[in-house]
């Protein structure tokens, strides 16, 4: 573990804001181990998109690829959070995306993930909702899809009676059919919330759209404990965030919530 990834364990034990400077200094150092710069660039842009300091994390991943990104390296087999930092600008800060997109990919090595990566959402970029191209966006408000049989079958079973593996395809099943009325009849009767993180989001944006404040904080609370690190420089999962839809709930408790409660691998370590 660097000292880039031993900062980040330490924010993702709930210390995110005190940490956020020492990772922004490591960030500007010029002589310091490229692996360290680039990671602590990646989880200082997660944390300063919680802060809605979106213009700042454009700046900073801007900054790392000119730097870094001629010479290749690690930098350059990775894709996110760099992409969300540019497109989350435009959205929340009026910083358009497409000239930056287009200046980032010219200074990168031809056929690595990252350069392929931008070109990709430089090109979409124009007939494309903002939105779509940041993670977890769902067909919130969308029409349901028919649900198969065996996914009819668990549901009539009833949810006490299911194995634990039947409970979670019995989840991905409603999640892949945007099956929201379901879902939501499951989670009224039950108690219990979708067992991926990803699922909860998609519930918590079908209660935003439909104005439900209340029911949408308590899955994005609920997702947070779903959630676990892509990479070891992953420090907090920006999504909720960066969705338009989704910012509908996020309450300043799920802000709080997320910004000083241990997440992933350490809050399994304090369970």
């Amino acid at each position: 573990m660097n000292a880039a990834e031993e900062l980040i364990s330490l924010a993702r034990r709930g210390r995110f804001e005190a940490v956020l400077p020492e990772l922004l200094e490591m960030a500007r150092r010029v002589d310091g181990p490229r692996d360290e710069g680039w990671e602590s660039v990646a989880a200082a842009v997660q944390i300063l998109c919680w802060r809605d300091r979106f213009a700042e994390a454009a700046e900073l991943a801007e900054q790392l690829i000119v730097r870094d990104g001629p010479l290749g390296g690690e930098l350059c087999d990775q894709d996110v959070p760099f992409r969300e930092a540019v497109l989350a600008a435009q959205l929340y800060a009026g910083r358009p995306a497409g000239p930056r997109l287009a200046g980032l990919v010219g200074r990168l090595p031809a056929g690595r993930n990252l350069t392929e990566d931008l070109a990709w959402v430089a090109e979409e970029l124009p007939g494309r909702p903002v939105e779509e191209l940041l993670p977890c966006h769902c067909e919130w408000g969308g029409p349901a899809r028919p649900l198969d049989g065996a996914t009819e079958r668990m549901l009539a079973k009833g949810f006490a009676e299911l194995a634990v593996a039947e409970r979670q395809l019995l989840w991905q099943d409603l999640f892949s059919a945007n099956a929201f009325d379901r879902a939501h009849a499951l989670v009224e009767s039950t108690g219990e919330t979708p067992d991926r993180f990803a699922a909860c989001l998609w519930m918590a944006g079908w209660y935003a759209v439909r104005g439900e404040t209340a029911r949408g904080e308590r899955l994005l609370l609920a997702a947070h404990g779903r959630w676990w690190p892509y990479m070891k420089w992953d420090a907090i999962p920006e999504a909720p965030v960066l969705q338009p839809t989704l910012r509908l709930v996020l309450t300043e408790r799920v802000r709080e919530y997320y910004l000083t409660r241990p997440i992933g691998p350490e809050a399994e370590q304090n369970a």
